[in-house]
């Protein structure tokens, strides 16, 4: 079960993710985060991972396009910590010099 939880206000746009971003729930926080982006608000996206006990391989992919597109990430704890600096040195990799 995964829960999503968003806050706007001036300065950000805040996705509160909870559970298991795995399955079906990763299309879910993908519907999410397009129709913010797509909202029109020029605002940073941020994605509070804090709650978030496990990722699959779909999980992490869709992670990692959104941090390519400018999402920031919060992590806390070992797992989310890793996950989240894996994926920051991959998009720091793959950006051209």
């Amino acid at each position: 079960m995964l829960r999503i939880g968003i806050k706007r206000d001036a300065e950000s746009i805040d996705l509160n993710v909870e559970g298991r971003l795995m399955g079906p729930w990763v299309r879910e926080l993908e519907k999410c985060w397009q129709a913010e982006s797509l909202s029109g608000r020029e605002r940073p996206i941020v994605v509070n991972l804090t709650s978030v006990t496990f990722v699959d391989s779909g999980g992490r992919a869709l992670l990692t396009e959104m941090r390519r597109a400018g999402v920031i990430l919060v992590p806390t704890g070992c797992l989310m910590n890793l996950i989240v600096d894996e994926i920051e040195a991959q998009v720091e990799n793959a950006r051209p010099n």
